[in-house]
């Protein structure tokens, strides 16, 4: 499938979103509610989306402490070594399958997850089969003395997204028997975002960037010398993000990353990064698929 800037828009705000983003988040990417409508139904007829899932922040939905964690690894067969892990940590919520060249260079495989017990969850994954190289580290952690209350009203809305993924808000309304208006306010409060770090509810798409001929999202390994705080300010001039608050794979490679429209563009851009004093550009990665582990979320919510 060839896909243009508005196609990407759209895939970006249904992974923030969901199929929920408010008019005016859709008009600042350039969107009408009927256009991103459309371009989600496009993005899955051609197989980019395979489907929507419904997950959930933990931390708040049951309160504690937390840690959320990532693991970065190669794997023979990233996939398998993905589902075992999935079978020993309880809330792993996303997982990322990567291309890179040279192979092995950079990690083919990364999860996410919530841990209450992150040291004995990391020393699993330090021992686990499959992997070749693994590394565990924090992303953030969360401290939540209490539960976010939910009413049975909430709990049965969360319990129909977790059965109607693709459900919107004229669909959950009608399924409930509520008016839109009240279902959208309940999303407001249930939805988790950069901006509602309360939330619980996060509806997500699985996407295969293999079936996309015209772009990808890539990442650059550098070797460099620089702090990661002029680094970033050195490549955020040539377009590019340092990943992981500049935090080397393998003690060795600093990712930063960008949007990549062709071949001719990813080559301009490993030479623009060439260019830049101080830095040397190792290899690079390919995110090919994003996948959403949501097996664990019915039996939160009965």
């Amino acid at each position: 499938m060839v896909v243009d800037r508005l196609d990407v828009a759209a895939l970006r705000m249904a992974e923030a979103r969901g199929r929920f983003a408010s008019e005016a988040e859709l008009a600042q990417a350039g969107l009408s509610p009927a256009d991103y409508a459309d371009r989600l139904q496009k993005l899955k007829q051609n197989g980019v989306i395979r489907g929507f899932k419904t997950t959930v922040a933990v931390p708040p939905l049951l309160g504690g402490d937390w840690v959320w964690a990532a693991v970065l690894a190669n794997a023979a067969r990233p996939l398998n070594a993905a589902n075992a892990l999935v079978q020993r940590l309880p809330f792993v919520s996303e997982v990322f399958i990567n291309m890179g060249l040279p192979a092995g260079l950079g990690p083919n495989l990364g999860l996410l997850f919530y841990s209450r017990d992150f040291d004995t969850e990391a020393r699993f994954i330090q021992s686990a089969a499959g992997l070749d190289y693994r590394e565990v580290s924090r992303v953030a952690e969360y401290s939540f003395p209490v539960a976010l209350p939910l009413s049975g009203d909430e709990r049965q809305l969360v319990r129909h997204l977790v059965k109607n993924p693709d459900s919107d808000v004229a669909a959950i309304a009608g399924a409930l028997g509520r008016e839109p208006a009240w279902v959208r306010a309940k999303l407001d409060r249930l939805f988790w975002n950069e901006l509602n770090r309360s939330g619980v509810v996060r509806v997500m798409p699985e996407l295969d960037w293999s079936k996309v001929e015209n772009y990808g999202h890539f990442h650059f390994l550098l070797e460099t010398g620089h702090r990661p705080d002029q680094l970033s300010r050195l490549v955020a001039e040539q377009g590019f993000s340092v990943v992981r608050d500049g935090l080397p794979y393998r003690s060795r490679y600093v990712q930063v990353e960008a949007d990549v429209w062709g071949v001719a563009e990813l080559m301009d851009r490993a030479n623009a990064l060439e260019q830049v004093g101080g830095i040397r550009v190792a290899g690079v990665l390919w995110s090919r698929e994003a996948l959403v582990h949501a097996d664990w979320v019915p039996a939160l919510f009965g």
